[in-house]
């Protein structure tokens, strides 16, 4: 059977992705203009002749299909939820039904897969399970959540599993040791990134396209304005070197729910001059300011491997980051990509912004061939490979 076409499912419900119901409004003016890495997976698998569809659950009644800019589909798909304990049960006969459609069923979204139990993903496998071949992706995350019951039913979804896709050696050895996965059906592959349009340009040459003043260093924050990234500890380092030192600034590229809060710790401390709000930007414009910045903030708690790591090592930008998931195994002082903090208190923060600014020879021993792989071209062929053996393995049953 030819592999054709791919289901890419987020098992995220609404305000799993983006933190809002998934109105029509929604749908068409901001994930149908996303750079989200589904829509980068979908880039590249069209680029491999395939017809790759991303399919949203939401609570919204109607099912409607939508198109991205990139030119793929994308279905929005009722699901239901029923409340339950702390967390509702999420389950969708739609989305099952759905999948059925396509030639391979590709869960995209790792965090969900990660802590949701019994979750939409579960329900998912359950129905489709023997019925068409099933890739998910394992994000990381912290396994103290395995209370019994929880560990049995993501075991028994995540064995139904043909392949399941990794960022990391910690994601790896959770899935063998947690979840008795054999290692051939754990494959390693880095969300894909668009190397054409991050990478290394000169300072100056940026500084003058953006307006910025050169001789200052600028601190880079990118993500979702949330509590478990970092934020407020990034403002209180940024502040207690502000006062140390004149020619610096923060510039954060983002929204969500904590801007307020970053507002009003801006007023209250009049950084109105050096901490600069970007907002929402599409990555044509984000990349210019990997050039511009001296370090990139990335301290949150999250598992899995941030696309804006990468991005950044593409860039040639030190990154200081959470000794925590997939991240270890890219961002180091050996390797020359930046600094690793065990927590992310303000204070580490600071200590790891000073050392970067004093030394300016980071990256230099990067070696950047092994990005090659992770191109929109070199992502594809590899996912298409771990497409074919699993339908491989699914017509030998």
């Amino acid at each position: 059977m030819e592999i054709k076409k791919i289901a890419l499912v987020s098992c995220y419900l609404d305000e799993g992705d983006y933190e809002t119901i998934l109105t029509d409004s929604f749908m068409e003016n901001f994930v149908c203009n996303d750079d989200h890495f589904y829509h980068r997976i979908a880039k590249s698998l069209t680029l491999q002749g395939l017809e790759p569809v991303v399919l949203y659950p939401s609570i919204i009644k109607q099912t409607k299909t939508f198109q991205h800019k990139y030119g793929h589909l994308v279905i929005r798909i009722p699901a239901k939820k029923i409340p339950f304990l702390h967390e509702p049960i999420v389950y969708s006969p739609a989305l099952v039904n759905k999948i059925k459609e396509f030639d391979i069923c590709h869960f995209v979204s790792g965090y969900y897969i990660m802590y949701k139990v019994p979750d939409l993903f579960d329900y998912c496998v359950s129905k489709i399970h023997n019925k068409i071949p099933i890739i998910t992706r394992w994000a990381g995350g912290n396994s103290k959540w395995l209370i019994p019951i929880r560990k049995s039913i993501k075991k028994n979804a995540l064995q139904k599993c043909d392949h399941i896709i990794c960022s990391g050696k910690d994601e790896t050895n959770i899935l063998e040791t947690k979840f008795g996965i054999p290692k051939n059906k754990i494959k390693f592959l880095m969300n894909p990134i668009d190397l054409s349009i991050f990478q290394k340009r000169e300072k100056i040459e940026i500084c003058k396209k953006l307006k910025y003043d050169p001789e200052f260093d600028y601190l880079l924050y990118i993500g979702r304005l949330v509590k478990n990234k970092g934020i407020e500890n990034i403002l209180k380092a940024f502040y207690k070197i502000s006062k140390e030192q004149s020619k610096i600034k923060l510039i954060i590229i983002g929204t969500g729910p904590l801007e307020l809060e970053i507002k009003e710790f801006i007023e209250k401390n009049q950084l109105h001059e050096s901490i600069l709000l970007k907002g929402q930007m599409t990555h044509n414009e984000i990349c210019y300011y990997y050039n511009l910045a001296s370090v990139l903030l990335n301290p949150g708690a999250s598992g899995g491997l941030p696309n804006v790591i990468i991005e950044a090592i593409a860039s040639e930008l030190p990154v200081i980051a959470t000794d925590f998931g997939a991240t270890k195994d890219f961002v180091n002082e050996a390797k020359g990509t930046g600094v690793l903090i065990k927590n992310y208190d303000s204070q580490s923060i600071e200590s790891a912004i000073l050392k970067i600014l004093k030394k300016k020879e980071f990256l230099e021993s990067f070696d950047q061939k092994l990005l090659e792989k992770f191109s929109f071209t070199g992502f594809g062929k590899e996912l298409v490979k771990i497409y074919e053996k699993a339908n491989k393995r699914f017509l030998e049953l």
